[in-house]
């Protein structure tokens, strides 16, 4: 069992840590990196963001925070998009949704979480992430406590568009 040990913050720290979590420009550069640099695929910024209960059928990939924040971090993406995601991280082609789509959006949300948390130092050392959950379905919503922060934005990945939510609380 790892034990994670946060040191109180000061109200300044505090402050950073919200403008930094909230910050728009950590995530879209994070996508960015991950999506265009590493799996070579132009990802653009969509300004309206795609809730789950507007897709059909929705691939939800679920990564828990813990440690200076509690809440979590979720990849929302229609079947056709987890497809391609997956067909661009693995080099094949994919026609249906089965263990290794479920496990490439997983995936894809682990590193997209890892890259985000390590671009603000203050989460880099202490805020541990949860193993990936892929939730499938159509038209459900994800039910969170109240959360002091809460960041939604959605990217066009070539003919689909994902939309990345972080909410949560500051411990």
């Amino acid at each position: 069992m790892v034990q994670l040990t946060v040191p109180p913050v000061d109200a300044n720290a505090a402050s950073d840590l919200v403008t930094a979590v909230t910050d728009t420009a950590v995530l879209d550069k994070t996508v960015e990196e991950v999506l265009g640099l590493m799996m070579g695929v132009p990802v653009n910024i969509s300004e309206t963001p795609v809730p789950p209960s507007n897709i059909p059928v929705t691939l939800t990939a679920v990564i828990g925070l813990a440690g200076a924040l509690s809440g979590v971090f979720t990849v929302v993406v229609n079947e056709a998009g987890a497809k391609q995601i997956t067909a661009c991280m693995m080099g094949m082609e994919v026609s249906t949704v089965d263990d290794t789509v479920l496990d490439g959006l997983g995936e894809i949300a682990n590193i997209l979480a890892g890259a985000w948390k390590s671009k603000i130092p203050a989460l880099s050392a202490a805020c541990l992430l949860s193993v990936p959950t892929v939730v499938t379905g159509t038209h459900y919503e994800i039910h969170k406590k109240t959360s002091t922060f809460q960041l939604a934005r959605s990217y066009r990945f070539q003919d689909s568009i994902l939309t990345i939510t972080l909410y949560g609380e500051y411990s």
